[in-house]
């Protein structure tokens, strides 16, 4: 199961149709305490972080991420129409990769492929 954080609920609806119609059980969150809330209930296998949200950033979600037992060792990909955001979270070093927004259906599918095979 892949877990889409990310503010803009035409982007997850989006990634959500990209991904399930490509295989990937998907279940979304619209803000990190959402994030938090849902991810106990069913661990996911990769989460996709949106860099630029309200309250709490992709940043430091993705550092409360890392350090939570629940999520310690699922492949983190970091999501930005920022480039400038995109550069910060590769200096800072908790994501496995990056996509920028817009991406490509076959470059975001390629992508999830690495990390998480489509279920049988």
């Amino acid at each position: 199961m892949i877990l889409v954080i990310d503010d803009e609920p035409g982007i997850t609806e989006l990634l959500a149709d990209i991904l399930e119609y490509h295989g990937h059980p998907v279940m979304v969150a619209h803000d990190a305490r959402e994030a938090l809330r849902i991810i106990p209930l069913k661990r996911p296998d990769l989460i996709m972080v949106d860099l630029m949200m309200p309250s709490v950033d992709g940043l430091s979600l993705a550092l409360t991420l890392r350090h939570a037992p629940d999520t310690r060792g699922v492949p983190l990909i970091a999501m930005s129409a920022s480039d400038s955001a995109l550069k910060l979270a590769d200096r800072v070093g908790d994501f496995d990769a990056y996509i920028a927004k817009p991406f490509e259906n076959d470059v975001l599918v390629a992508l999830i492929e690495r990390f998480t095979p489509v279920p049988s």
